[in-house]
């Protein structure tokens, strides 16, 4: 167990040192493959990926805060981009991050709660239950009950926006070596205001609260009891909730009925979130999901809402009518909807417009009358999204990432993913019919 770089020089040295071996990892494969054949040359370049991926799990993992929350985002967001080699070393940063040491965490605990309520917890202490990437899980016991303590390291709250300013500078240069001309500002704003947020345990167990009072009409779903007096900015005490962790629970062996189940869930409670309690937890990490069997069925639950993000009514009917001209076919309305809903300059080339009016007419695709159900395993599809991604992404100028949509559509994915390997289909008509009031 080691600590957290907690000064923002530590912080920048550390990513600086990150840096030059990743790019020495990077010169050192590239002189190899001069010399060597075809497919020694395809070998060499996934063994230096993994090496980089290694290194970057394991320094990342190590800082904590918006430099390790950035890794979990890489891990999830490359979903089928990277080779699944690499992808596994990223994922272990969703659940699987180096440990801090109890010592530091326990005055957090005290400075925040005071002696004689540190007192009440029996058995905190020793190793966590889970590790991420603003704070700590522990187990332990408060009167006899069995509860979830989340801890937040010492000084990374302090250290977001500083952390933030160090990667939008390292963005920035790798987006002018592409010469693009895409401001990453706003992306990089709205990501510190979300981990400003999950840096706010008082915020997150409003939010615990609010979902709890949402779903408790049904039964799939499981939200942990909060206890506001053991809680405080950097501390949250919760009901302890049994379950299998998602990713564990998807290496299992279900029967197609109890996956169908599981995926019906999580896209009733996404439609849920978004157009009923108009608030989305939007972290897809698979580590903030446990599932528990019963018998009529399995049941999800939810374990962190630091990430929940609120979207007002103009929003979501904006997002409606957006999504309605994606599925118009009508690439004039697409552009037209694209640039009002500010995921699209109007500066960028004509090539480019129609290229993201087949992207968006594409990603609906699942959604169209004639595919239902729709088999999430269809690789065809995942193919064309991605081919119509990466063209489009190449084009682009002016257009930095949509800030406005970045974390909803990070949680779609996530969903997608999740669905994708349940290997379910699925008809989509009535999530589509929800979320565009047809």
């Amino acid at each position: 167990m080691k600590e957290v770089p907690k000064s923002a020089w530590q912080r920048s040295r550390a990513m600086v040192g990150l840096a030059a071996k990743v790019a020495s990892k990077e010169v050192g494969s590239r002189l190899r493959n001069l010399a060597a054949s075809s497919e020694s040359k395809t070998v060499q370049t996934l063994a230096a990926r993994v090496e980089q991926a290694k290194l970057l799990a394991e320094s990342l993992g190590r800082m904590k805060g918006a430099l390790m929350k950035a890794g979990q985002l890489l891990s999830i967001d490359a979903g089928d981009l990277l080779p699944p080699e690499v992808t596994e070393v990223l994922a272990k940063l969703q659940s699987e991050a180096e440990p801090v040491d109890f010592a530091a965490l326990r005055e957090v605990v005290l400075a925040d709660l005071g002696p004689e309520k540190l007192a009440r917890f029996e058995g905190l202490g020793g190793v966590a239950a889970a590790s991420a990437s603003i704070g700590q899980v522990y187990r332990a016991h408060v009167d006899g009950a069995p509860v979830a303590v989340k801890i937040q390291y010492p000084g990374v709250a302090e250290s977001i926006d500083s952390d933030l300013g160090l990667l939008e500078k390292l963005g920035q240069s790798m987006v002018a070596l592409s010469g693009r001309k895409v401001d990453l500002g706003d992306f990089v704003n709205e990501l510190r205001q979300v981990l400003h947020y999950e840096a706010d345990y008082v915020r997150e167990r409003g939010f615990i609260e609010r979902f709890a009072a949402g779903l408790a009409h049904d039964p799939r779903f499981v939200v942990p009891a909060t206890y506001p007096e053991l809680s405080s900015k950097r501390v949250l005490t919760m009901s302890w909730e049994e379950g299998v962790r998602l990713g564990e629970w998807l290496r299992g062996a279900h029967s197609r009925e109890t996956r169908t189940a599981l995926g019906k869930a999580v896209l009733d409670a996404f439609v849920l979130e978004l157009f009923t309690l108009g608030v989305v937890q939007t972290d897809p990490n698979f580590a903030n999901f446990l599932v528990r069997e019963s018998d009529s069925g399995p049941r999800l639950v939810l374990l962190d809402f630091g990430a929940s993000v609120e979207f007002d009514a103009a929003f979501r009917t904006g997002y409606a009518k957006l999504l309605r001209a994606m599925a118009s076919g009508d690439d004039a309305r697409i552009i037209a909807e694209g640039i009002a809903f500010a995921l699209l300059d109007a500066r960028e080339s004509a090539e480019s417009k129609a290229l993201f009016a087949r992207m968006l007419a594409t990603s609906v695709e699942p959604f169209a009358p004639h595919r239902q159900p729709f088999s999430f395993s269809d690789a065809g599809y995942t193919t064309r999204l991605r081919a119509a991604g990466e063209q489009l992404s190449r084009s682009l100028k002016y257009s930095p990432p949509p800030k406005r949509l970045i974390f909803l559509h990070r949680k779609l994915g996530g969903i997608f993913q999740l669905l994708k390997r349940l290997d379910v289909a699925l008809d989509l008509t009535p999530y589509w019919d929800a979320m565009t009031g047809a």
